[in-house]
């Protein structure tokens, strides 16, 4: 139930936001594998409380209000950037405004964070390795299998 879950996520994904460049997790891992590559920014657009629990390793937490100019502040125009968040609403959203305000390299993790997990893809906290990831709200609960399901305290929504 949560494969076909998290699937119905991704096609609502590209449904609602068309123009986002959608990039599978298996692609990023390829891409984060090759050091021949430009390596992309990552951008994670979670709450500080999910990022606390696990995140993709090099990855900076941004927030969803954050203004785009600001974060593309200092960011080459050649960068790849890569956001994510726990299921893709937020993180396309991010990309979108990035676009918008003029980057071009930008990609939105199709799958976002709960897939690359379900996938057993490194998760870190810290510097130590981990698999859980924070479920977000109710859903995030039902997206998520139990072994990869942060176990806290409160939830959004």
């Amino acid at each position: 139930m949560h494969r076909c879950l998290r699937a119905l996520a991704r096609v609502f994904m590209r449904v609602v936001f068309p123009s986002v460049r959608q990039l599978p997790t298996a692609q990023l891992a390829a891409w984060l594998a090759d050091n021949s590559l430009p390596q992309p920014m990552l951008l994670d657009v979670r709450q500080p409380e999910e990022f606390a629990v696990s995140h993709l390793a090099g990855a900076q937490r941004v927030d969803f209000g954050d203004d785009a100019e600001a974060v593309l502040a200092n960011v080459p125009a050649t960068q790849p950037i890569v956001c994510y968040c726990a299921v893709g609403f937020r993180s396309s959203i991010m990309a979108k405004r990035l676009v918008r305000a003029g980057h071009r390299e930008v990609f939105n993790l199709e799958g976002a964070i709960f897939d690359w997990a379900c996938e057993g893809r490194l998760l870190v906290r810290g510097e130590e390795a981990v698999r859980e990831v924070h479920p977000f709200n109710w859903l995030g609960r039902l997206l998520l299998p139990r072994e990869v399901c942060a176990r806290v305290s409160s939830l959004r929504h």
